[in-house]
């Protein structure tokens, strides 16, 4: 006969242990097979089922068709490393014998509270840094640096004051990439020697779901077609509007610069080649901002930013883009699952920071920013190149899984 008090305690905790995993970020495949291996620890039968929305979990004793179930409806977040990690560390620390039940429960139901928001200082630097170091990272052109940092700090401050009106929030994003192709060009009319259209995806890349993307169809592969297609038509509807912001403000960018446009137009010299390393330390700096990375990992990151970088500018020299994001998801699939066995930590971790820069990175970056300025919306063929960079990131990332499994979940 079952202990129900204890019964009841056990299944509180996985429940608990599910809402902290979500409110890190993880995505939903890592969640059910994490929750799966606690009830295990626990010596619980249950499933789980995860969506960026809804949280399932159903749980029996000897009949598997007389279950206690729970169900909650939740909301999409973002990344929090930090806890991810102590939320690993916490359940591993009661898998090896070193923390009692008691006290994992206690501290998973403080990791579960959903974390404060980050301060204005914290925020407007991930991103100026981000809109900055991405647009250094791909042209020579100080000014789109500029460009592109001035007016992601517009955007921070405006994205703050929309998001405390519960009648406007829906609308930041559209607001956003507006006000960025209004701003860009009315910047370009004074005779700024600037492209408008990297500037726009720059100041815009904490923006666009590039990542959101490359998690869904994963999800999709790995047959968690519920989540992944939930978070798929999320990124889907999150391009739609940072199209139609975009081409708002530029129409309306157009109308002005029409009317006044400058006769000098003023540039500024190129920048160096060595640019790209401190563009990527910048980078790997804004990423843990924004995902509350631990600075004793920031370390990982970047190398982890290094490898993904490099390896596939080498695989695109030698065989083309795709070939080039394959290799480089390929290269940060293994390194993360390498740390991930070595030192037990979560490697989606250092497979965040890697993937980050495949996605925007090298010709992928400047077909999505033709897509998000709308000069290819009505094109097949760049719906098809973006969907196939897409396709090369997630086969690169399944083949490293099989190659050397992490044995972690998260």
């Amino acid at each position: 006969m079952t202990d129900l008090p204890a019964y009841r305690e056990k299944t509180h905790f996985i429940i608990q242990l599910g809402r902290a995993l979500h409110n890190c970020g993880a995505s939903s495949d890592r969640i059910e097979s994490y929750l799966g291996n606690a009830a295990v620890m626990l010596e619980l039968k249950g499933s789980f089922l995860m969506s960026p929305t809804t949280f399932t979990c159903a749980f029996w004793d000897e009949d598997e068709m007389d279950q206690y179930i729970h169900i909650e409806r939740v909301k999409p977040v973002s990344y929090d490393m930090s806890r991810l990690c102590e939320i690993d560390r916490v359940v591993e620390s009661m898998e090896m014998g070193r923390t009692s039940f008691l006290e994992g429960n206690a501290a998973i139901k403080s990791l579960a509270v959903p974390q404060a928001s980050m301060t204005l200082m914290r925020e407007a630097l991930c991103w100026v840094l981000t809109a900055g170091a991405f647009a250094a990272l791909i042209d020579v052109n100080p000014l789109n640096c500029l460009v592109s940092s001035f007016l992601a700090f517009v955007i921070c401050c405006i994205s703050r004051m929309i998001g405390k009106s519960a009648n406007w929030s829906s609308l930041m994003l559209i607001m956003s990439t507006f006000i960025t192709g209004l701003g860009a060009s009315v910047i370009q009319s004074f005779g700024a020697d600037i492209n408008v259209s990297f500037v726009i995806l720059s100041t815009a890349v904490l923006l666009v779901p590039g990542l959101s993307l490359t998690v869904a169809l994963t999800e999709i592969s790995n047959g968690h077609l519920v989540s992944g297609t939930s978070r798929l038509m999320a990124a889907i509807m999150t391009l739609l509007q940072l199209f139609f912001g975009t081409l708002s403000g530029l129409t309306v960018g157009g109308f002005l610069q029409g009317a006044a446009s400058a006769s000098v137009v003023w540039s500024l010299p190129d920048l160096p080649d060595w640019r790209i390393w401190p563009a990527l330390a910048c980078i790997t700096v804004a990423m843990g901002i924004a995902f509350n990375t631990p600075l004793s990992k920031l370390g990982f990151g970047f190398a982890s930013a290094l490898i993904a970088y490099g390896v596939s500018k080498f695989g695109e020299a030698q065989s083309g883009i795709y070939m080039g994001m394959f290799l480089g998801a390929l290269a940060v699939g293994l390194v993360s699952n390498l740390y991930a066995r070595l030192t037990r930590a979560p490697g989606s971790m250092l497979m965040v920071h890697g993937i980050l820069i495949l996605v925007p990175g090298s010709r992928m970056y400047s077909i999505l920013s033709h897509w998000v300025s709308g000069e290819f919306v009505f094109q097949a063929e760049s719906g098809g190149r973006v969907l196939m960079g897409c396709i090369a990131l997630i086969v690169g990332l399944l083949f490293a899984n099989a190659l050397l499994p992490s044995r972690k979940s998260l």
